[in-house]
């Protein structure tokens, strides 16, 4: 009998090991998939800040050459060379003209408004 009862006891105290091992084992399991993601995480992070590193010293690097200084002085100061030759363009005056009428539009009924639109006026 008592060999009976030892052996019992010994099954159920394997049973609770095994039982206790996959459970821990599952959540060993768990917890390496949750720092592969994280390790995927902290990548991509670091390849967004090595690009935006990148493209920060080529911004710099365009910031002081030449080029940028030059575009600068033409847009701002109104810079040009000694060799070319400037173009000036004026407002037409029919564009003014369509601008003072859609100006007075404002007041009119809005079938005059798209009779106008209609005719090109």
């Amino acid at each position: 009998m008592l060999d009976l009862l030892q052996r019992k006891t010994i099954s159920v105290l394997l049973v609770i090991a095994t039982v206790w091992f996959g459970l821990n084992a599952y959540r060993l399991h768990l917890q390496q998939g949750s720092q592969g993601a994280q390790l995927t995480d902290v990548q991509s992070r670091i390849n967004d800040a090595e690009r935006e590193n990148h493209m920060l010293a080529s911004s710099s690097a365009y910031f002081q050459s030449d080029a940028y200084l030059e575009r600068q002085a033409r847009m701002k100061l109104n810079y040009k060379l000694p060799d070319e030759q400037v173009a000036f363009v004026y407002p037409d005056a029919s564009a003014s003209s369509k601008a003072e009428l859609s100006k007075g539009n404002g007041q009119l009924p809005n079938w005059q408004k798209w009779w106008y639109y209609i005719l090109g006026k």
